[in-house]
């Protein structure tokens, strides 16, 4: 494994810095499984996703969704995704 990681090339682009913001989106189970049935497991990563860039397009928010945690408590009557938001900001 080591070999093959020598391999990798490594870059940074000057010119853009990113902020990320730590968001948390409480959705009652109902209407998140309504947006997100076409999905074989609604409660999988892609799924999570989906909702939550749809979510930020709806708010018209520029932001790019990175990692996205799901506490799926089938108690809760509410999904909670907590997700990392990056935006594009002036470098310093």
């Amino acid at each position: 494994m080591m070999d093959l990681l020598q391999q990798v090339k490594e870059t940074e682009h000057d010119g853009f810095c990113f902020e990320v913001k730590h968001k948390i989106l409480e959705i009652p189970r109902a209407i998140y499984l309504d947006n997100v049935q076409h999905y074989h497991d609604p409660y999988s990563e892609a799924a999570a996703q989906h909702f939550t860039e749809s979510y930020l397009d709806w708010k018209n928010d520029i932001g790019v969704v990175g990692m996205i945690r799901i506490n799926n408590d089938h108690l809760n009557e509410n999904v909670i995704l907590e997700a990392a938001v990056r935006y594009i900001v002036i470098c310093d």
